[in-house]
């Protein structure tokens, strides 16, 4: 097994030709690429993963290979619809800490979603608007993090990190803010996976203030239009399950809501649900 320890003291690593990213922030381990995949590495991998103290292992998987990934007791909470350049990914999950497998506000939460599926109100951009949207630059990154601690108790990533923000800013992840009066009010990135031509919606906070004027999701619809223009397939976001707000901008923006994490990452103290809501761009 060769292990690269990154700054967050996360891991990624390779078990027998097997990609994987040992998530200690979130205490799960998540299988990234699985070509060479077999009943046995996977049985090695969960045997790894309880050794680490880990609670879940989660892997996106390809339609052939679901039959694997049952036989050694993973269940499904979820489809990203064109994950893969256009083909369908299964959200395959276990549960090694039993608790972890129990949903604390299912009832919530179902409520939540079906609000949004019955609400059929649809963004429309704002014209009257006293902020503006562009893109983040690395300069924005300590009006970010106040924002992000003001939001979040504690966050599945290490956005409160100036070295993080900037490496993933550079590397991968576009950050799209909304600026009145020279403050930033409100943030959503778009974490870009050009392998697979798809895109997660995620970091996405407003101080409560500005809360109520659709900001977010004209944030989200910008982001979308970057996407589109640079021939991404799918975008997609795991968003808190119990907070209206967020489920309700990406119900509105026409994201379709195809499943549940259990107990998925920790955030605000604690897990939480994450609901996976999915849009197809192309």
């Amino acid at each position: 097994m060769n292990i690269d320890q990154d700054e967050c003291e996360n891991l990624y690593t390779n078990f027998s030709g097997v990609d994987m990213y040992v998530d200690y922030r979130n205490k799960r381990l998540k299988i990234l690429s699985h070509s060479l995949l077999s009943e046995l590495i996977i049985k090695e991998i969960i045997d790894y993963s309880k050794k680490e103290n880990l609670g879940k292992i989660i892997a996106n998987c390809y339609k052939q290979d679901l039959s694997i990934f049952e036989e050694c007791g993973f269940v499904a909470e979820g489809v990203i619809d064109g994950f893969f350049q256009g083909e369908d990914a299964t959200c395959m999950s276990l549960f090694l800490d039993t608790k972890r497998k129990n949903s604390l506000y299912e009832e919530k939460e179902n409520r939540i979603i079906d609000y949004c599926v019955k609400n059929t109100n649809k963004f429309e951009l704002n014209k009257n608007k006293n902020y503006t949207i562009r893109q983040a630059v690395p300069d924005d990154i300590p009006q970010i993090i106040q924002l992000f601690q003001t939001a979040f108790e504690t966050y599945p990533t290490p956005i409160f990190s100036r070295e993080y923000l900037q490496k993933v800013m550079q590397d991968h992840i576009l950050y799209m803010v909304a600026e009145e009066e020279g403050k930033i009010i409100s943030i959503a990135s778009a974490d870009l996976d050009k392998q697979h031509m798809n895109a997660e919606i995620t970091d996405c906070a407003t101080y409560p203030k500005y809360r109520g004027r659709n900001i977010l999701s004209e944030l989200i619809f910008q982001l979308e239009t970057h996407l589109k223009r640079n021939g991404f397939a799918t975008a997609y976001s795991l968003s808190r399950a119990n907070n209206l707000g967020i489920n309700r901008s990406l119900s509105k923006l026409g994201y379709m809501y195809r499943g549940r994490l259990i107990n998925n990452c920790h955030i605000c103290g604690g897990f939480e649900d994450m609901n996976i809501w999915v849009k197809t761009l192309k």
